[in-house]
């Protein structure tokens, strides 16, 4: 019987498990599914417990497979749920579907001989060689397995830096966005900051407006700039051929603009020509020398992901609201001091040579989740970087690998045993974070795990 471990039990790894079991058939296996975490599928994205927080794509293309993007919206009909295709659905919802499909492919792996097992623990070492892997668990028990998927999802962000870090061991500094301790011990009408614009400032501000905080709250990133808003919008036909050999990414840049000049004149909004182009971005991004990379990463990717990121009206309508209010205040700058005042955090920033001074009761930072594998926080991480036996790729946005998975070892050879999902391959794909690619990925990945 094969044996393959999974270490998250997040949306990349459930789907994982869910493909695994699916796709087996007659074929027995078994799939351990390793998760400290109480809420199985759910992981950060999906975890959420709140009704503001929103899905930032339409219910009817968030199925859990690639060949069958409207499984979700089927599902929700099936639940007596009432949302439209292009219904923004609260991400709480979407996690139990996942929960959901995880408990059937278990019934199913019980029916067809084979094994899903989840395990409330967490993975601290593995060890592999020629027979196999041995994962090590922090309650001491280990797991046998052939194969080894680390399915890791999002790790908290790393914190602003400033010239002195103390500010992070206050009471009232929240590093991860996502702990209840934001919600709880925040007093109603303390002030605050958040550090970052992007969708998880987003959330937080929604469950501020909905909980009625009466304090006024402050958002901080280098450009001040918002995600965009989801728009309904016609398609626009395909250009890759155009892009094809393309290897600056200025050039790519130009093709893209002329593209949606002429989507405005034929009344086309821009976002359809960014949609078009999520069948080839990863070819493109692969495409690139390592030195174009890095370009994009350090002046256009904020562009990127505030076009290609987008919130729900919803979310937009409520966040235009409370700044025409002055409850929420969006501004621009670089942090360069954090200080403790009386029990307050006095904060400066720059702003285009400009110096500015702010002082508010708690800052939470939503700079988005870390992405240099050398710097998270996790034993199993640090372990296996430390055994050189994983390592992070060229640009530090994630673990080095094949782009179908295979983790790269420190003599540059693509792992037998190891293998990795989503988050991890941001740096070797880009776009590697959202559902259409974990679902595409967690299915390629469980057919080549049963093949081998």
């Amino acid at each position: 019987m094969k044996r393959v471990t999974i270490i998250g039990g997040g949306a990349s790894g459930t789907l994982t498990a869910v493909n695994l079991i699916k796709h087996a058939g007659t074929e027995k296996i078994r799939v351990d599914l390793v998760e400290d975490r109480a809420r199985l599928g759910r992981g950060v994205a999906y975890g959420t417990t709140l009704s503001e927080h929103l899905l930032n794509v339409p219910a009817g293309r968030m199925g859990a497979f690639p060949d069958d993007p409207s499984h979700f919206h089927r599902w929700l009909a099936g639940r007596g749920y009432s949302h439209s295709a292009e219904a923004f659905v609260p991400r709480k919802i979407f996690g139990e579907y996942l929960s959901t499909l995880l408990d059937e492919a278990a019934a199913l792996a019980h029916a067809s001989g084979s094994t899903l097992d989840v395990y409330d623990d967490e993975a601290t070492d593995i060890h592999t060689d020629e027979s196999g892997c041995v994962v090590r668990m922090a309650s001491g028990s280990k797991l046998l397995s052939d194969k080894v998927v680390l399915a890791f999802g999002n790790f908290p962000p790393p914190d602003p830096f400033v010239a002195d870090m103390a500010y992070t061991s206050a009471d009232k500094y929240f590093r991860d966005p996502w702990n209840s301790r934001v919600y709880r011990e925040i007093a109603d009408g303390d002030d605050i900051l958040i550090v970052g614009t992007g969708l998880s400032m987003i959330d937080v501000v929604l469950r501020y407006e909905r909980i009625g905080h009466s304090g006024r709250i402050f958002a901080i990133s280098t450009r001040g700039l918002l995600p965009a808003v989801h728009k309904a919008c016609p398609g626009y036909p395909s250009f890759a051929d155009e892009l094809e050999g393309l290897t600056r990414i200025t050039d790519v840049v130009r093709v893209v603009r002329r593209h949606i000049s002429e989507a405005a004149a034929l009344g086309i909004d821009w976002r359809a020509v960014i949609d078009s182009l999520r069948p080839v971005t990863q070819t493109i991004w692969q495409r690139l020398p390592i030195a174009e990379k890095r370009y994009f990463k350090q002046h256009l990717s904020r562009h990127w992901n505030i076009a290609r990121h987008r919130m729900p009206p919803e979310a937009a309508a409520v966040i235009d609201r409370l700044r025409a209010d002055g409850k929420l205040t969006i501004l621009s700058g670089r942090l360069k001091r954090i200080d403790r005042s009386n029990g307050r955090f006095a904060v400066s920033f720059s702003d285009r040579g400009r110096y500015e001074a702010l002082t508010v009761d708690a800052i939470i930072n939503c700079i988005g989740s870390e992405t240099d594998f050398s710097k998270v926080a996790s034993r199993l991480v640090r372990r296996l970087i430390a055994a050189d036996t994983i390592r992070c790729d060229e640009l530090r946005m994630g673990l080095d690998a094949t782009p179908d998975g295979r983790l790269i070892g420190p003599d540059g050879r693509p792992s037998e045993r190891l293998s990795t999902l989503g988050t991890s391959l941001k740096g070797i794909l880009w776009e590697s974070t959202a559902m259409p690619e974990i679902r595409s990925q967690a299915n390629a990945l469980a057919l080549r795990l049963l093949a081998e």
